[in-house]
Parts: structure tokens; C-alpha cells; sequence
């Protein structure tokens, strides 16, 4: 079974930068920016990593290993989704996770992975609560293919069993939205 995992990266940053930031993805986080540590993650599972971004995003561009970005108008993280997926069409399942997470471990990553190759729709679970990343197998391509504006997943979620990956990371549930969270996770 072929599986991508599919980063978003296509977002506005608003939040964070009503904060007073930059692009959060391009914040500094132990001296690399956020989205380098997500990256750096994802490509260390050995799976094939898409990161959907904005085509103005010229500086994530420079992130992103070649021939592995996919260049969206996003509306919103269901353009994104669907555009990601769209994109990787010939892969047999995604996991979808958010460029704004860059503390999710490679072996969560991995537990994810393994689990879409024995249940159609996975998605890591800490403590009781739902986090990143989820899994979708083929079956789901048409959904979130289809997906538009700023309705995510949590549809396609919704329409079926999703079996939970039990994990440890509280990686999973960290995201940066504001240079808040950014100075918060910088001090654990």
C-alpha cells in the first residue's frame, strides 16, 4: 500500500499574525522555522511527503523538498485537502496532518501509517482526545476530492468507522496558531 502524507501548508496565518507574527510557519522555533520540524518529521517516516501551500508563499516554497509541493488558491483547509489529494491521486491512501504541528514524533507518523494498511480511516488519539494526523485510504478519494472552502475532513470522519491510534505524543494535539502558543511550546 502506497501512502503520502499530505502537510498543509496553505493557509493565511491570521491569527498569528493579528498576534503580531509573521507567517507562523516561518517562525522561528529553536532557530528553524516551524514548518522545517513538521517537514523534517514527515520525511523521516520514508513515506512520500506533499505539502499543499499558496503560490505567493514564495519562502515555504524554499522549504519544501523539490517536486513535492502543491501549489492551491486555497479557500480553505478542504480546498487544500482536496488539492493535496488530487494531486497524489495514484497513492493508495493519505495521512493528513498540518504544517502548524511540528511536534508530532515520526514514530505517531508511523503508528498512523500502519494502521490505514488495516482500517480505511484511522486518526491518532492521546489521552481520549482526536488529534493529528488522520489516515484515509482510496476508498475516500471522491469525499475529499470534493471537499471545498474551509470545511475540513471532519465530514468524511464522520461518515464512517474511525478506528483511533492510541498514542502517547501530545505532539499530536499541539498546534501554533499564535506567537502565544509559539512562546508556550518554546518553554516545554
Amino acid at each position: 500500500m502506497r501512502i503520502a502524507i499530505l502537510v498543509m501548508a496553505a493557509g493565511f496565518s491570521r491569527r498569528f499574525k493579528a498576534s503580531g507574527g509573521e507567517h507562523k510557519l516561518l517562525a522561528s522555533l529553536n532557530g528553524r522555522p516551524v514548518l522545517q520540524h513538521t517537514l523534517d518529521h514527515a520525511v523521516a517516516t520514508g513515506l512520500d511527503v506533499f505539502v499543499v501551500t499558496r503560490p505567493e508563499d514564495r519562502a515555504i516554497h524554499t522549504l519544501i523538498p523539490a517536486g513535492r509541493a502543491v501549489i492551491c488558491r486555497s479557500a480553505g483547509i478542504g480546498d487544500s485537502i482536496a488539492a493535496g489529494v488530487k494531486a497524489t491521486a495514484n497513492y493508495d491512501g493519505w495521512l493528513i496532518t498540518l504544517g502548524d504541528m511540528p511536534f508530532i514524533a515520526v514514530e505517531s507518523l508511523l503508528a498512523v501509517a500502519d494502521a490505514l494498511h488495516h482500517a480505511p480511516l484511522v486518526r491518532a488519539q492521546v489521552e481520549g482526545k482526536p488529534g493529528h494526523p488522520v489516515g484515509f485510504q482510496r476508498a475516500f478519494y471522491s469525499a475529499l476530492a470534493a471537499l471545498t472552502g474551509d470545511s475540513g475532513a471532519r465530514g468524511v470522519l464522520n461518515s464512517a468507522p474511525c478506528r483511533a491510534v492510541a498514542l502517547s505524543d501530545k505532539g499530536c494535539l499541539l498546534d501554533i496558531d499564535t506567537r502565544s502558543d509559539l512562546q508556550r511550546t518554546v518553554a516545554l
